[in-house]
């Protein structure tokens, strides 16, 4: 609906705004450079994610 991907399901494609990681077209035709992560909440901070993963494995910081 707003061009993402659903949480529950990966995919990928190149220049495709539906998939979960997307490939630039430019990447592909040069075989280097970066993908994008378009999965919902891809752009959380992920010393944040790290730090409570953390506390809700070993405890809180006493």
């Amino acid at each position: 609906m707003h061009e993402t991907a659903p949480w529950n399901e990966f995919s990928y494609g190149v220049s495709d705004r539906g998939a979960s990681i997307r490939i630039p077209w430019q990447v592909e035709v040069e075989r280097k450079g970066y993908i994008e992560d378009r999965r919902p909440n891809a752009n959380m901070d992920p010393y944040v994610v790290t730090r409570l993963i953390t506390e809700t494995v070993c405890g809180g910081v006493s």
